[in-house]
Protein backbone atom coordinates (compact mmCIF):
# COMPACT_ATOMS: atom_id res chain seq x y z
CA UNK A 1 0.00 0.00 0.00
CA UNK A 2 0.95 3.78 -0.78
CA UNK A 3 1.96 4.79 2.86
CA UNK A 4 2.21 8.79 3.61
CA UNK A 5 5.22 9.96 4.09
CA UNK A 6 4.83 12.12 6.99
CA UNK A 7 3.03 9.03 8.65
CA UNK A 8 4.19 8.73 12.10
CA UNK A 9 5.89 6.00 13.45
CA UNK A 10 7.60 4.44 16.56
CA UNK A 11 10.81 3.47 15.77
CA UNK A 12 12.64 2.92 19.01
CA UNK A 13 11.78 1.16 22.37
CA UNK A 14 13.95 1.42 25.20
CA UNK A 15 14.24 -0.70 29.18
CA UNK A 16 16.73 -0.03 31.83
CA UNK A 17 15.94 -1.77 35.40
CA UNK A 18 18.23 -1.58 38.30
CA UNK A 19 18.06 -4.27 40.52
CA UNK A 20 19.11 -4.06 44.57
CA UNK A 21 22.05 -6.56 43.49
CA UNK A 22 25.59 -7.24 42.90
CA UNK A 23 25.45 -4.73 40.36
CA UNK A 24 23.47 -1.88 42.32
CA UNK A 25 24.86 1.31 41.41
CA UNK A 26 22.44 3.83 42.88
CA UNK A 27 21.51 5.57 39.96
CA UNK A 28 18.43 8.70 40.46
CA UNK A 29 15.58 9.01 38.39
CA UNK A 30 17.15 10.92 35.77
CA UNK A 31 20.21 8.70 35.01
CA UNK A 32 18.02 5.66 34.54
CA UNK A 33 15.59 7.71 32.72
CA UNK A 34 18.56 8.50 30.33
CA UNK A 35 19.70 5.01 29.76
CA UNK A 36 16.50 3.98 28.98
CA UNK A 37 16.28 6.74 26.08
CA UNK A 38 19.85 5.54 24.97
CA UNK A 39 18.74 1.73 24.83
CA UNK A 40 15.86 2.91 22.83
CA UNK A 41 18.04 5.29 20.10
CA UNK A 42 20.13 2.47 19.98
CA UNK A 43 16.94 0.24 19.24
CA UNK A 44 15.74 2.37 16.35
CA UNK A 45 18.81 0.93 14.39
CA UNK A 46 20.15 4.96 13.59
CA UNK A 47 20.86 6.31 16.77
CA UNK A 48 23.57 8.57 15.56
CA UNK A 49 21.40 10.26 12.35
CA UNK A 50 18.19 10.38 14.60
CA UNK A 51 19.41 12.07 17.54
CA UNK A 52 20.08 15.47 15.86
CA UNK A 53 16.34 14.86 14.15
CA UNK A 54 14.86 14.62 18.11
CA UNK A 55 13.32 18.07 19.14
CA UNK A 56 10.96 17.12 22.00
CA UNK A 57 11.44 15.06 25.25
CA UNK A 58 8.19 14.36 27.26
CA UNK A 59 9.08 12.90 30.52
CA UNK A 60 5.78 10.93 32.18
CA UNK A 61 5.86 12.88 35.50
CA UNK A 62 7.47 11.57 38.32
CA UNK A 63 6.39 10.46 41.90
CA UNK A 64 8.27 13.11 43.12
CA UNK A 65 6.32 15.68 41.53
CA UNK A 66 2.91 13.88 41.68
CA UNK A 67 2.06 14.07 45.38
CA UNK A 68 0.98 17.47 47.99
CA UNK A 69 3.96 19.14 48.64
CA UNK A 70 3.49 18.17 52.39
CA UNK A 71 4.42 14.67 50.94
CA UNK A 72 7.64 15.17 48.91
CA UNK A 73 9.96 14.81 51.72
CA UNK A 74 8.95 11.22 51.83
CA UNK A 75 9.26 10.37 48.50
CA UNK A 76 12.19 11.99 47.68
CA UNK A 77 14.28 12.33 50.95
CA UNK A 78 16.89 12.94 48.82
CA UNK A 79 15.44 16.29 46.67
CA UNK A 80 14.55 16.30 43.14
CA UNK A 81 15.14 17.74 39.80
CA UNK A 82 13.67 21.10 39.21
CA UNK A 83 12.94 19.96 35.87
CA UNK A 84 13.48 16.36 35.21
CA UNK A 85 12.90 16.14 31.54
CA UNK A 86 16.31 19.14 31.21
CA UNK A 87 17.92 16.99 33.69
CA UNK A 88 17.54 13.98 31.22
CA UNK A 89 18.64 16.19 28.42
CA UNK A 90 21.53 17.39 29.96
CA UNK A 91 22.85 13.48 29.93
CA UNK A 92 22.03 13.26 26.50
CA UNK A 93 23.19 14.64 23.03
CA UNK A 94 20.27 15.84 21.90
CA UNK A 95 20.87 19.56 20.84
CA UNK A 96 17.47 20.32 19.42
CA UNK A 97 15.21 18.78 22.04
CA UNK A 98 12.50 21.07 24.43
CA UNK A 99 11.21 19.61 27.29
CA UNK A 100 7.85 18.63 28.15
CA UNK A 101 6.70 17.52 32.17
CA UNK A 102 3.63 15.68 31.89
CA UNK A 103 0.66 15.63 34.16
CA UNK A 104 0.10 12.39 36.80
CA UNK A 105 -1.25 9.39 36.14
CA UNK A 106 -0.64 6.58 34.68
CA UNK A 107 -2.63 7.24 31.48
CA UNK A 108 0.03 10.04 30.51
CA UNK A 109 2.15 7.92 28.45
CA UNK A 110 -0.33 6.91 25.67
CA UNK A 111 -1.47 10.24 25.49
CA UNK A 112 1.91 11.48 25.25
CA UNK A 113 1.92 9.22 21.97
CA UNK A 114 -1.03 10.23 20.14
CA UNK A 115 0.30 14.04 21.19
CA UNK A 116 3.44 13.84 19.71
CA UNK A 117 2.32 11.51 16.53
CA UNK A 118 0.35 14.27 16.02
CA UNK A 119 2.48 16.82 16.02
CA UNK A 120 5.12 15.06 13.79
CA UNK A 121 2.17 14.35 11.40
CA UNK A 122 1.84 18.37 11.38
CA UNK A 123 5.47 18.62 10.83
CA UNK A 124 5.76 20.90 13.69
CA UNK A 125 8.45 18.40 14.69
CA UNK A 126 10.62 15.95 13.54
CA UNK A 127 11.52 13.48 16.30
CA UNK A 128 10.72 12.69 19.67
CA UNK A 129 11.02 10.72 22.57
CA UNK A 130 8.82 9.90 25.40
CA UNK A 131 10.43 8.27 28.48
CA UNK A 132 9.92 8.07 32.48
CA UNK A 133 11.49 6.54 35.51
CA UNK A 134 11.44 6.03 39.05
CA UNK A 135 13.87 4.77 41.51
CA UNK A 136 11.81 3.99 45.15
CA UNK A 137 13.94 0.95 45.54
CA UNK A 138 17.18 2.98 45.36
CA UNK A 139 15.93 5.37 48.35
CA UNK A 140 14.26 2.90 50.56
CA UNK A 141 17.56 0.84 50.14
CA UNK A 142 19.59 4.24 51.01
CA UNK A 143 17.66 5.02 53.99
CA UNK A 144 17.79 1.15 55.14
CA UNK A 145 21.32 1.45 54.84
CA UNK A 146 21.80 4.63 56.91
CA UNK A 147 23.17 6.34 53.71
CA UNK A 148 22.23 9.70 51.98
CA UNK A 149 22.40 11.18 48.82
CA UNK A 150 22.07 14.40 46.79
CA UNK A 151 19.66 14.13 43.48
CA UNK A 152 18.60 17.72 43.87
CA UNK A 153 19.12 19.97 40.53
CA UNK A 154 18.25 23.46 39.07
CA UNK A 155 18.87 22.56 35.48
CA UNK A 156 18.20 26.02 32.90
CA UNK A 157 15.96 26.47 30.29
CA UNK A 158 12.76 26.24 29.78
CA UNK A 159 10.31 23.37 30.43
CA UNK A 160 6.00 22.78 29.44
CA UNK A 161 5.59 21.62 32.93
CA UNK A 162 1.35 20.94 32.87
CA UNK A 163 1.22 20.31 36.59
CA UNK A 164 0.43 17.23 38.22
CA UNK A 165 -3.53 17.97 38.02
CA UNK A 166 -4.20 15.15 40.63
CA UNK A 167 -7.50 16.71 42.37
CA UNK A 168 -9.45 13.43 40.83
CA UNK A 169 -7.57 11.45 43.22
CA UNK A 170 -8.85 13.26 46.04
CA UNK A 171 -12.43 12.69 47.23
CA UNK A 172 -14.07 14.79 50.58
CA UNK A 173 -15.42 11.76 52.17
CA UNK A 174 -13.74 8.51 51.07
CA UNK A 175 -11.02 10.82 52.60
CA UNK A 176 -12.87 12.07 55.59
CA UNK A 177 -12.93 8.56 56.62
CA UNK A 178 -9.45 7.34 56.16
CA UNK A 179 -9.47 6.45 52.65
CA UNK A 180 -6.73 8.46 50.99
CA UNK A 181 -4.71 5.65 49.01
CA UNK A 182 -4.70 3.22 45.83
CA UNK A 183 -5.03 0.05 48.79
CA UNK A 184 -8.23 1.95 50.41
CA UNK A 185 -10.27 2.93 47.60
CA UNK A 186 -9.61 0.04 44.66
CA UNK A 187 -10.51 -2.59 46.96
CA UNK A 188 -13.89 -0.78 47.86
CA UNK A 189 -13.97 -1.15 44.03
CA UNK A 190 -13.25 -4.46 43.68
CA UNK A 191 -15.83 -5.73 46.51
CA UNK A 192 -18.39 -4.70 44.38
CA UNK A 193 -17.71 -6.84 41.72
CA UNK A 194 -17.07 -9.31 43.64
CA UNK A 195 -20.92 -9.25 44.63
CA UNK A 196 -22.01 -8.53 41.10
CA UNK A 197 -20.76 -11.50 40.13
CA UNK A 198 -22.00 -13.41 42.88
CA UNK A 199 -19.18 -14.91 44.25
CA UNK A 200 -18.25 -15.84 48.00
CA UNK A 201 -15.21 -14.24 49.96
CA UNK A 202 -12.93 -17.02 49.43
CA UNK A 203 -14.33 -18.23 45.52
CA UNK A 204 -13.16 -14.23 44.59
CA UNK A 205 -10.20 -14.56 46.14
CA UNK A 206 -9.21 -17.74 44.54
CA UNK A 207 -10.51 -15.94 40.84
CA UNK A 208 -8.07 -13.11 41.49
CA UNK A 209 -5.18 -15.72 41.99
CA UNK A 210 -5.78 -17.36 39.01
CA UNK A 211 -5.56 -14.06 37.27
CA UNK A 212 -2.52 -12.74 38.88
CA UNK A 213 -1.00 -15.92 38.69
CA UNK A 214 -0.94 -15.56 34.39
CA UNK A 215 0.90 -12.17 34.70
CA UNK A 216 3.62 -13.34 37.23
CA UNK A 217 4.50 -16.06 34.53
CA UNK A 218 5.39 -13.52 32.10
CA UNK A 219 7.47 -11.16 34.60
CA UNK A 220 9.30 -14.54 35.67
CA UNK A 221 10.94 -14.58 32.02
CA UNK A 222 10.92 -10.64 31.51
CA UNK A 223 14.56 -9.47 32.01
CA UNK A 224 13.56 -5.89 33.02
CA UNK A 225 10.90 -7.04 35.61
CA UNK A 226 12.31 -5.80 38.83
CA UNK A 227 10.99 -9.03 41.06
CA UNK A 228 11.41 -12.22 39.81
CA UNK A 229 10.13 -14.37 42.23
CA UNK A 230 8.04 -17.21 40.62
CA UNK A 231 4.48 -17.76 42.22
CA UNK A 232 1.59 -19.96 41.81
CA UNK A 233 -2.27 -19.45 41.80
CA UNK A 234 -2.08 -21.11 45.37
CA UNK A 235 0.60 -18.68 46.95
CA UNK A 236 -0.81 -15.85 45.54
CA UNK A 237 -4.30 -16.47 46.94
CA UNK A 238 -3.08 -17.04 50.32
CA UNK A 239 -2.41 -15.04 53.11
CA UNK A 240 0.69 -15.17 55.38
CA UNK A 241 2.79 -13.44 56.97
CA UNK A 242 5.45 -12.22 52.84
CA UNK A 243 1.90 -12.29 51.57
CA UNK A 244 -0.02 -9.70 54.24
CA UNK A 245 -3.28 -8.45 53.28
CA UNK A 246 -3.76 -4.93 52.14
CA UNK A 247 -7.21 -4.03 52.13
CA UNK A 248 -9.89 -6.99 51.65
CA UNK A 249 -9.77 -8.68 48.69
CA UNK A 250 -6.27 -7.57 47.45
CA UNK A 251 -3.16 -9.56 49.34
CA UNK A 252 0.18 -7.99 48.45
CA UNK A 253 0.85 -10.24 45.63
CA UNK A 254 -2.21 -8.83 44.00
CA UNK A 255 -1.58 -4.91 43.54
CA UNK A 256 0.98 -2.66 41.86
CA UNK A 257 4.50 -2.36 43.72
CA UNK A 258 6.27 1.11 43.45
CA UNK A 259 9.42 0.09 45.19
CA UNK A 260 11.44 -0.06 41.90
CA UNK A 261 13.99 0.86 39.92
CA UNK A 262 12.65 1.02 36.33
CA UNK A 263 12.74 3.22 33.18
CA UNK A 264 11.74 3.15 29.76
CA UNK A 265 12.04 5.41 26.53
CA UNK A 266 9.85 5.31 23.16
CA UNK A 267 11.42 7.06 19.84
CA UNK A 268 8.85 8.22 17.19
CA UNK A 269 9.27 10.30 13.70
CA UNK A 270 8.42 10.16 10.30
CA UNK A 271 7.76 7.50 7.78
CA UNK A 272 9.71 8.98 5.78
CA UNK A 273 12.57 9.55 7.91
CA UNK A 274 12.54 5.81 8.97
CA UNK A 275 12.54 5.37 4.82
CA UNK A 276 15.88 7.31 4.22
CA UNK A 277 17.72 5.88 7.41
CA UNK A 278 17.27 2.78 6.39
CA UNK A 279 15.38 1.39 9.10
CA UNK A 280 11.73 1.11 8.01
CA UNK A 281 11.46 -2.47 8.92
CA UNK A 282 11.29 -1.75 12.66
CA UNK A 283 8.62 0.95 12.37
CA UNK A 284 5.35 -0.14 14.53
CA UNK A 285 2.42 1.83 13.84
CA UNK A 286 -0.52 3.23 15.95
CA UNK A 287 -3.95 2.39 14.06
CA UNK A 288 -6.39 3.71 17.04
CA UNK A 289 -6.68 6.07 20.01
CA UNK A 290 -9.20 6.87 22.24
CA UNK A 291 -9.61 7.90 25.70
CA UNK A 292 -12.41 8.39 28.75
CA UNK A 293 -12.56 9.83 31.70
CA UNK A 294 -14.92 9.22 35.20
CA UNK A 295 -16.56 11.54 37.74
CA UNK A 296 -15.11 11.26 41.18
CA UNK A 297 -15.69 7.18 42.49
CA UNK A 298 -18.64 8.08 44.36
CA UNK A 299 -20.78 9.39 41.79
CA UNK A 300 -20.73 6.47 39.38
CA UNK A 301 -23.95 4.74 38.58
CA UNK A 302 -21.48 1.45 39.54
CA UNK A 303 -18.31 1.41 41.67
CA UNK A 304 -17.12 -2.10 40.35
CA UNK A 305 -17.37 -0.91 36.50
CA UNK A 306 -16.24 1.71 34.19
CA UNK A 307 -18.40 3.28 31.41
CA UNK A 308 -15.23 5.66 30.46
CA UNK A 309 -12.79 2.49 29.87
CA UNK A 310 -15.16 0.64 28.29
CA UNK A 311 -15.80 3.03 25.76
CA UNK A 312 -12.14 4.08 25.50
CA UNK A 313 -11.24 0.43 24.26
CA UNK A 314 -14.13 0.13 21.63
CA UNK A 315 -14.02 3.28 20.78
CA UNK A 316 -9.73 2.80 20.45
CA UNK A 317 -10.72 -0.44 17.93
CA UNK A 318 -13.57 1.28 16.09
CA UNK A 319 -10.58 4.07 14.85
CA UNK A 320 -8.20 1.36 13.66
CA UNK A 321 -10.99 -0.69 12.14
CA UNK A 322 -10.84 -3.79 13.81
CA UNK A 323 -12.85 -6.23 16.34
CA UNK A 324 -11.87 -7.44 19.57
CA UNK A 325 -10.91 -11.24 18.25
CA UNK A 326 -8.14 -9.10 15.71
CA UNK A 327 -6.42 -8.30 18.71
CA UNK A 328 -3.20 -10.60 19.12
CA UNK A 329 -1.87 -9.64 22.33
CA UNK A 330 -2.65 -6.59 25.27
CA UNK A 331 -0.80 -5.22 27.82
CA UNK A 332 -3.75 -4.27 30.51
CA UNK A 333 -3.44 -1.83 33.49
CA UNK A 334 -3.09 -3.94 36.33
CA UNK A 335 -2.52 -1.31 39.41
CA UNK A 336 -5.25 -3.61 40.96
CA UNK A 337 -6.85 -6.68 39.60
CA UNK A 338 -10.23 -4.61 39.42
CA UNK A 339 -8.84 -2.48 36.52
CA UNK A 340 -7.73 -5.89 34.38
CA UNK A 341 -11.50 -7.23 34.69
CA UNK A 342 -12.87 -4.00 33.17
CA UNK A 343 -10.45 -4.31 30.24
CA UNK A 344 -11.18 -7.54 29.81
CA UNK A 345 -14.83 -7.23 29.92
CA UNK A 346 -14.39 -4.56 27.09
CA UNK A 347 -12.22 -6.64 24.88
CA UNK A 348 -14.70 -9.92 25.21
CA UNK A 349 -11.73 -11.64 26.93
CA UNK A 350 -12.10 -14.17 29.65
CA UNK A 351 -9.68 -15.50 32.00
CA UNK A 352 -8.91 -18.61 29.68
CA UNK A 353 -7.95 -16.77 26.78
CA UNK A 354 -4.86 -17.94 25.58
CA UNK A 355 -3.82 -14.40 24.37
CA UNK A 356 -1.45 -12.50 26.51
CA UNK A 357 -3.03 -9.82 28.95
CA UNK A 358 0.18 -8.28 29.77
CA UNK A 359 3.94 -8.15 28.15
CA UNK A 360 5.62 -7.01 30.86
CA UNK A 361 4.23 -9.44 33.69
CA UNK A 362 2.09 -6.18 35.32
CA UNK A 363 2.09 -3.77 37.91
CA UNK A 364 2.31 -6.71 41.05
CA UNK A 365 5.35 -8.38 39.75
CA UNK A 366 7.28 -6.42 36.65
CA UNK A 367 6.60 -3.36 38.59
CA UNK A 368 5.01 -0.41 39.60
CA UNK A 369 6.90 2.71 38.01
CA UNK A 370 4.53 5.08 39.05
CA UNK A 371 2.90 7.08 35.91
CA UNK A 372 5.20 5.39 33.61
CA UNK A 373 3.98 1.95 33.60
CA UNK A 374 2.49 2.08 30.50
CA UNK A 375 5.82 3.37 28.33
CA UNK A 376 7.15 -0.13 29.48
CA UNK A 377 4.10 -1.85 27.88
CA UNK A 378 4.48 0.32 24.93
CA UNK A 379 7.87 -0.51 24.27
CA UNK A 380 7.11 -4.67 25.15
CA UNK A 381 4.18 -3.90 22.49
CA UNK A 382 6.85 -2.69 20.06
CA UNK A 383 9.33 -5.44 20.10
CA UNK A 384 6.66 -8.09 20.22
CA UNK A 385 4.78 -6.80 17.22
CA UNK A 386 8.13 -6.81 15.02
CA UNK A 387 8.55 -10.47 15.96
CA UNK A 388 4.75 -11.43 14.33
CA UNK A 389 4.02 -12.19 10.83
CA UNK A 390 1.89 -9.04 9.23
CA UNK A 391 -1.08 -8.64 10.11
CA UNK A 392 -0.69 -8.52 13.42
CA UNK A 393 -2.60 -6.16 16.32
CA UNK A 394 -1.79 -5.08 20.03
CA UNK A 395 -3.61 -3.12 22.40
CA UNK A 396 -2.32 -1.10 25.26
CA UNK A 397 -4.80 0.30 28.16
CA UNK A 398 -3.44 2.84 30.48
CA UNK A 399 -4.98 3.71 33.35
CA UNK A 400 -4.96 6.75 35.76
CA UNK A 401 -6.59 7.47 39.32
CA UNK A 402 -9.00 4.70 40.87
CA UNK A 403 -10.46 3.48 36.83
CA UNK A 404 -10.88 7.38 36.82
CA UNK A 405 -8.88 8.54 33.24
CA UNK A 406 -8.12 6.27 30.49
CA UNK A 407 -6.12 6.27 27.50
CA UNK A 408 -5.98 3.17 24.90
CA UNK A 409 -3.65 2.43 21.89
CA UNK A 410 -4.05 -0.13 19.22
CA UNK A 411 -1.11 -0.88 17.69
CA UNK A 412 0.20 -2.94 14.52
CA UNK A 413 3.07 -3.83 12.34
CA UNK A 414 2.01 -2.66 8.89
CA UNK A 415 0.93 0.65 8.19
CA UNK A 416 -2.12 2.83 8.45
CA UNK A 417 -2.88 6.21 8.04
CA UNK A 418 -2.53 8.24 11.96
CA UNK A 419 -5.55 7.70 13.65
CA UNK A 420 -8.63 10.85 14.00
CA UNK A 421 -8.65 12.29 17.35
CA UNK A 422 -11.70 11.10 19.23
CA UNK A 423 -13.92 12.98 21.53
CA UNK A 424 -12.94 11.95 25.20
CA UNK A 425 -16.37 10.14 26.57
CA UNK A 426 -16.79 11.58 29.42
CA UNK A 427 -19.53 9.34 32.33
CA UNK A 428 -21.99 10.98 33.94
CA UNK A 429 -22.68 11.90 37.48
CA UNK A 430 -25.56 9.36 38.29
CA UNK A 431 -25.07 8.54 42.36
CA UNK A 432 -26.10 11.85 44.73
CA UNK A 433 -23.35 11.58 47.76
CA UNK A 434 -24.43 12.84 51.54
CA UNK A 435 -21.82 13.58 54.09
CA UNK A 436 -24.59 13.24 56.96
CA UNK A 437 -26.76 10.22 55.83
CA UNK A 438 -29.70 8.86 57.48
CA UNK A 439 -29.47 6.27 59.77
CA UNK A 440 -30.98 3.59 58.15
CA UNK A 441 -28.88 2.18 55.60
CA UNK A 442 -27.31 -0.61 52.82
CA UNK A 443 -23.82 -2.22 53.04
CA UNK A 444 -23.04 -1.17 48.89
CA UNK A 445 -19.35 -2.11 49.47
CA UNK A 446 -16.50 -2.15 52.26
CA UNK A 447 -12.92 -3.02 52.70
CA UNK A 448 -11.54 -4.15 55.88
CA UNK A 449 -7.77 -3.83 56.87
CA UNK A 450 -5.52 -4.48 59.51
CA UNK A 451 -2.92 -1.41 59.72
CA UNK A 452 -0.14 -1.12 62.55
CA UNK A 453 -2.60 0.59 64.67
CA UNK A 454 -5.53 -1.74 64.39
CA UNK A 455 -8.05 -3.67 62.59
CA UNK A 456 -10.60 -0.87 60.33
CA UNK A 457 -13.12 -1.01 57.90
CA UNK A 458 -14.30 1.36 55.83
CA UNK A 459 -18.13 1.14 54.58
CA UNK A 460 -20.08 2.62 51.37
CA UNK A 461 -23.68 2.48 52.20
CA UNK A 462 -26.76 3.77 50.06
CA UNK A 463 -29.82 5.44 52.36
CA UNK A 464 -32.79 2.85 52.23
CA UNK A 465 -35.15 5.63 51.26
CA UNK A 466 -33.24 7.20 48.37
CA UNK A 467 -30.21 4.98 47.37
CA UNK A 468 -27.73 8.28 47.85
CA UNK A 469 -24.44 6.95 48.74
CA UNK A 470 -21.77 7.71 51.84
CA UNK A 471 -19.16 6.78 53.43
CA UNK A 472 -18.45 5.26 57.24
CA UNK A 473 -16.26 3.29 59.72
CA UNK A 474 -17.26 0.42 61.48
CA UNK A 475 -17.34 1.61 64.78
CA UNK A 476 -13.63 1.21 65.96
CA UNK A 477 -14.65 -0.08 69.96
CA UNK A 478 -16.60 -2.73 68.92
CA UNK A 479 -14.63 -5.97 68.44
CA UNK A 480 -17.50 -7.99 67.31
CA UNK A 481 -18.35 -5.53 64.44
CA UNK A 482 -14.76 -5.53 62.89
CA UNK A 483 -14.47 -9.66 62.96
CA UNK A 484 -17.75 -9.35 61.40
CA UNK A 485 -16.30 -7.30 58.56
CA UNK A 486 -13.11 -9.38 58.72
CA UNK A 487 -14.56 -12.79 58.31
CA UNK A 488 -18.48 -12.65 57.16
CA UNK A 489 -19.95 -11.18 53.99
CA UNK A 490 -21.37 -8.05 55.18
CA UNK A 491 -22.32 -6.92 51.49
CA UNK A 492 -25.97 -5.96 51.16
CA UNK A 493 -26.52 -5.99 54.89
CA UNK A 494 -28.45 -3.60 56.92
CA UNK A 495 -27.12 -1.50 59.25
CA UNK A 496 -26.83 2.00 61.66
CA UNK A 497 -25.30 4.86 61.09
CA UNK A 498 -24.60 7.83 62.81
CA UNK A 499 -22.99 11.00 62.30
CA UNK A 500 -20.61 12.72 63.90
CA UNK A 501 -16.89 13.78 62.83
CA UNK A 502 -16.57 10.70 61.07
CA UNK A 503 -19.98 7.92 60.46
CA UNK A 504 -19.97 5.59 62.57
CA UNK A 505 -21.77 2.08 61.06
CA UNK A 506 -23.24 -0.23 63.54
CA UNK A 507 -24.70 -3.72 63.01
CA UNK A 508 -29.03 -3.10 62.63
CA UNK A 509 -30.36 -4.75 65.93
Amino acid sequence: MSIDPKTPVLLGAGQFTERLDHQFEGLMPEDLAARACEAALTDSGAAASLSPLIDRLACVRMFAHSVPDPIVPAIAPFGRSSSPPLSILRRLKLPNASAIYSRACGDEPQRLVFELGNALARGEINGAIICGAEALATTRQLQRQGHSADWRDEPEGETDDRGACIDLLFDAELNRHGAWNPVDIYPIQEQVRRSELGLSKSAYRALVAELMARFNSVAATNPHAMFDDVMTAAEIGEESSKNRLMGDPHLKSMVAKDGVNQSSALVLTRWETAKSLGVADRAIFLHGHATGSEPQVLNRKSLGQSEAMTAAYHNALAGAGIEAAQVGAADLYSCFPIAVWVAMDALDMSLDDPRPFTLTGGLPFFGGPGNNYSTHGIAEMVHWLRAQPEPAYGVVGANGGYLSKHAVGVYANMPAKFPEAVPEFKAAEVVEVVSDPEPFGVIESYTFQQPKGGARAVIVGRQLSDGRRWVGVADPEDADLLEWFEKADPLGEQIVVSGGERNIVRRRA
